[in-house]
């Protein structure tokens, strides 16, 4: 009888996981639901936020794409699950039965920081990235104060990173840097933290990325107020100061949409209602539910005294991706070896013509490896990987034989690997 897996999500983890089950077992049923009618590149939203992309070359239509590798794709929003009886509700009210269900929704956003949503701006989505990128060219006819980083809960810092020194070389290249004092204020314990406790060297080299392009910063404080003037934070001693800002973009913190809520306390997380998974991530509850991305509950890496979350980058999104959709065909096998993605991410950020580029394997310390290097060329291989990334998504190439084995050969990495169980919080090595 043929199973039927359906997927909520049409990002990164999502279509991973897709074109990996079809990869796997061509004869399975795979049902994607997602109420965006295109898969965008996310990487790139500080691009488009800056004008240096545009949304047409950085996206693909998926009633187009998905039907070419025998994908059937619903564009709804997923509104509840009912894992008791296997059922998915979309918005419209129609019920779709699954045999497995994997999760892949992406976060929903939260500004806690009090006027942050009416005043600050985000590069978290294409929406919001081209609405800044508007602001921006208006903003650059009155330049003034800008205010970049990241509030209490964050677990994506990379893009405010990113940001900050791609406006910089805007600027720069417009004639007007001298009349903007950028200053980076974040929730990490220092910066270059990441959320990852650090990757090598990472602090002393963004404090020198920093200090060469006069960007100022403030680190471990608390941003609890915006304006359309200012970016007001409290330190650890509540010593409270604020900042002048034209313009501000912060990072939101991320948590669970409602749909993963519905689902109930065995699959969604109480404190933040992102999918609960162990290290096969597949849910412990129900079998037959797996997460994969950004919505699934990976405990922060340390306690900081601000609290700070766990990153979930691409890299580390495709190998879940992987993992999951080997033990979903293995489980429909009946074959016992089931895979935990090794987790490992390589993070670049771009800088205008040059770009600074870490690789950690496992993400999470203790690590095997630690590559770091800046450069024009690492500019130069973002730009040739989000081509390649979007090749892979319109020709139905989750991971090419290159990817999957040379890549892997060259870095030193795994990708997924086999365990005698799945018990145990996602990341923890078997």
């Amino acid at each position: 009888m043929q199973k039927h897996i359906v997927i909520i999500g049409g990002g990164i983890g999502g279509l991973s996981t897709a074109y990996n089950l079809k990869h796997l077992k061509k004869d399975l049923k795979v049902t994607l639901i997602s109420g965006r009618p295109y898969f965008g590149f996310t990487p790139a939203w500080p691009h488009l936020a800056l004008g240096w992309r545009k949304f047409e070359s950085l996206s693909i239509p998926l009633a187009e794409t998905l039907p070419k590798h025998g994908i059937d794709f619903i564009n709804e929003d997923a509104e509840s699950i009912n894992p008791d009886e296997n059922k998915v509700k979309t918005k419209s009210g129609k019920e779709i039965s699954y045999d497995y269900l994997v999760i892949a929704t992406g976060p929903k956003l939260v500004f806690a920081a009090e006027g942050q949503e009416e005043h600050s701006n985000s590069i978290c989505t294409a929406e919001h990235a081209m609405e800044l990128n508007k602001k921006l060219q208006e903003f650059y006819k009155e330049p003034g104060p800008v205010v970049v980083g990241a509030i209490p809960g964050v677990s994506c810092f990379g893009p405010a990173y990113e940001f900050a020194l791609m406006l910089h070389y805007e600027l720069k290249k417009l004639g007007i840097r001298q009349k903007v004092p950028i200053t980076y204020i974040t929730s990490e314990p220092y910066i270059g933290h990441l959320g990852i406790a650090g990757a090598g060297p990472s602090r002393r080299l963004i404090e020198d990325l920093f200090a060469e392009r006069s960007i100022n910063w403030v680190a471990n404080v608390k941003i609890t107020k915006v304006t359309n003037d200012s970016v007001v934070y409290e330190d650890l001693e509540g010593k409270v100061t604020e900042v002048p800002a034209k313009l501000s973009m912060l990072m939101p913190r991320f948590m669970g949409p409602q749909v993963v809520k519905s689902a109930g306390e065995k699959v969604a997380n109480p404190a933040n209602n992102m999918v609960i998974v162990n290290r096969c991530f597949q849910n412990p509850s129900y079998k037959n539910i797996f997460g994969v991305g950004v919505v699934t509950a990976i405990p922060p890496v340390e306690q900081t005294p601000i609290p700070t979350g766990a990153p979930k980058t691409g890299m580390m999104i495709e190998q879940m991706a992987m993992a999951v959709a080997n033990n979903i065909v293995n489980d429909i096998n009946s074959n016992q070896d089931r895979y935990t993605p090794e987790l490992s991410a390589i993070c670049i950020a771009d800088m205008g013509t040059d770009a600074l580029g870490f690789f950690a394997s496992p993400v999470f310390p203790p690590r095997n490896k630690l590559l770091y290097k800046k450069g024009k060329s690492v500019h130069y291989i973002k730009s040739m990987f989000e081509k390649y990334f979007l090749w892979k998504i319109k020709t139905g190439n989750a991971s090419p034989w290159f990817e999957e084995k040379g890549l892997n050969l060259m870095l030193g990495v795994e990708g997924i690997k086999v365990c005698k169980d799945c018990n145990g919080a996602p990341g923890k090595p078997c």
